[in-house]
């Protein structure tokens, strides 16, 4: 396993490129975003146990999948004062990392009901071109908000989500959450998809 530097943290996330080239030929699908299993509960899609449930997988895949960052600092600079948390040691691969407050969730078609085994699915599985349990279907998964756009809603990986609450049409391929991603400072949110090439989805 790759050793981290704390001096050059690596950036994991998935080129835009990648992306638009893996989602050739690839159908849209529905997913649900929502702040709160609450809001889920109100829109009257799902069940409030379902909307729970989902809440929970996204919550247990929020520090597997949060990109992470070297200091508070950094963190609070991509995301906003007080809306970063100290990492799990045990998601971060060491102490001292700091990661975003989940702001939100999008429920996917498959969704695994158990959250504890979800998360242990993912940790064993991570690959980054897999998704949901057949490797076609929109993940549930934790979504987040940068500081300089909180408008919308982004997913672990950078892709901005041009819609708010609600149904939103995406390509599954476009939204995989990843495992283990180490951020640099304006990595995150709308100045760095501007540096970036980071792209919107949604529709």
């Amino acid at each position: 396993m790759m050793k981290r530097s704390k001096k050059a943290a690596l950036v994991l996330m998935v080129p835009a490129t990648t992306l638009l080239l893996a989602s050739c030929g690839e159908e849209r699908e529905t997913a649900l975003v929502y702040e709160s299993p609450e809001e889920c509960s109100a829109a009257t899609f799902n069940t409030p146990e379902q909307c729970k449930a989902d809440y929970d997988e996204a919550k247990a895949l929020h520090p597997l999948t949060a990109p992470k960052f070297e200091s508070q600092a950094d963190c609070e600079t991509e995301f906003g004062a007080g809306k970063c948390e100290q990492a799990p040691t045990a998601s971060s691969g060491g102490s001292g990392f700091f990661m975003p407050m989940m702001m939100g969730y999008m429920m996917g078609q498959m969704m695994n009901r158990n959250s504890a085994a979800a998360a242990q699915n993912f940790q064993q599985n991570s690959n980054p071109s897999a998704a949901g349990a057949n490797g076609r279907n929109i993940r549930t998964q934790p979504l987040y908000k940068g500081r300089d756009d909180y408008n919308n809603f982004r997913t672990s990986n950078n892709v901005k989500l041009d819609k708010g609450i609600g149904p939103i049409q995406l390509k599954p391929s476009q939204v995989q959450p990843q495992f283990g991603q180490v951020a640099k400072r304006s990595g995150f949110g709308s100045q760095g998809a501007a540096r970036s090439g980071g792209s919107t989805f949604g529709g």
